[in-house]
């Protein structure tokens, strides 16, 4: 069954005299656009609900027809044949959108095969949280399990088979970004597109990534604005991790660079990171000063003992203690967090404790009851 009807109004038509599945669609309008809550309409049948509520999509549907349109919705088109069934298919669908770190969580109630075509533009990394599931993309095969991640690469051919068991919670990263971001870490453009390696993370990937994904969910599920520099970050670390730990066409360039950057450069880069704030990136400094992130870091360790990450942590913490002690009525230590860039608060409070020897929110107790003096 081919995916993606589309907006053609003939489809939900043709389908009004059909027995129609429960579809539950919650989404937050602010960041799918009413325009797309019609075409979610148009593609599920007009039962389908669509309710301002938390940033968050979620479908339910026993509708074949229903589920490919909304998975490929946020994935990519594909055709999907159900196995050792024919009566039908149970799919729950959910989706964290607003970032370009979309976490989206699916299963089926039956085992499926999928043929997702090139796998356009998409780089995936698909956590099996239980089951089992084979995936190949060009000549690369494999099975992988419960707790274990595979990533799966843009514009190649891509088939996936999924037992009756399997559930997957995937991270989808913007593949110009990660791109662009190992052209920075190597200082000159690549040549080929990305090509990860089709094999499960090894044990201490896994586990760091597993870790970054429960940061970002945290990030999108509390009310608070979310800090740019936040989101930034948090896309920056991911992208180094696997650039960095996972095998792919440009780890052996990455091994290779031994170039140090030069004492001027990381005496430049610190007075960058303390005029342009928070906001920065590692990246972005290393941009501009035409170094690759590589030599960059090695510069620092070499003059500083410490990584530019360190050093610009410093520099925010310092300047997060700043706004503890000149607090607002408003300022709480979760909004000087992620103002500054930290979005495990847990380890904002380490860090902070370890450089001035007091738990922030101590600082912000204080600083309030000096103020009501």
């Amino acid at each position: 069954m081919k995916a993606c009807p589309g907006l053609d109004p003939g489809w939900a038509a043709g389908r009004a005299g059909k027995r129609r599945s429960k579809v539950r669609f919650w989404a937050n309008w602010r960041f799918l656009g009413l325009a797309y809550c019609i075409k979610l309409r148009s593609n599920f049948g007009p039962k389908a609900n669509c309710l301002q509520r938390e940033s968050s999509m979620r479908v339910v549907t026993s509708d074949l027809r229903e589920a490919i349109a909304a998975v490929s919705s946020v994935y990519c088109p594909h055709d999907v044949k159900v196995l050792e069934s024919n009566r039908g298919i149970d799919a729950v669908l959910e989706a964290l959108p607003g970032s370009r770190q979309r976490i989206v969580s699916l299963r089926y109630s039956a085992p499926v095969k999928i043929d997702a075509g090139q796998f356009e533009n998409l780089l995936l990394f698909m956590t099996c949280a239980d089951g089992s599931a084979k995936a190949t993309q060009a000549r690369s095969a494999v099975q992988w399990q419960k707790g274990q991640t595979l990533p799966l690469s843009p514009n190649l051919p891509s088939r996936l088979m999924f037992d009756r068991r399997f559930w997957q919670n995937s991270i989808r990263l913007d593949k110009a970004f990660v791109e662009d971001f190992c052209s920075r870490l190597l200082n000159r453009p690549i040549d080929h597109p990305i090509r990860f390696e089709l094999t499960p993370f090894s044990q201490p990937l896994e586990l760091a990534w597993q870790q970054a994904v429960k940061t970002i969910q945290f990030v999108q599920s509390i009310d608070l604005v979310q800090s740019s520099a936040t989101l930034q970050r948090l896309e920056e670390f991911l992208a180094a991790l696997i650039l960095e730990s996972h095998p792919h066409n440009y780890s052996e360039l990455l091994r290779n660079e031994r170039t140090s950057a030069e004492p001027r450069i990381v005496r430049e880069a610190e007075r960058l990171m303390q005029s342009a704030g928070p906001n920065i990136s590692i990246g972005e400094v290393a941009k501009e000063l035409r170094v690759s992130l590589r030599s960059l870091e090695l510069g620092f360790r070499d003059a500083r003992n410490m990584t530019p990450t360190q050093v610009h942590r410093q520099f925010r913490l310092q300047s997060a203690r700043q706004a503890l002690l000149d607090p607002t009525e408003s300022t709480t230590v979760t909004s000087v967090a992620m103002t500054f860039g930290f979005a495990h608060l847990a380890r904002f409070s380490q860090y902070y404790q370890s450089m001035f020897n007091e738990a922030p929110s101590h600082t912000l107790r204080r600083s309030k009851g000096t103020s009501l003096l």
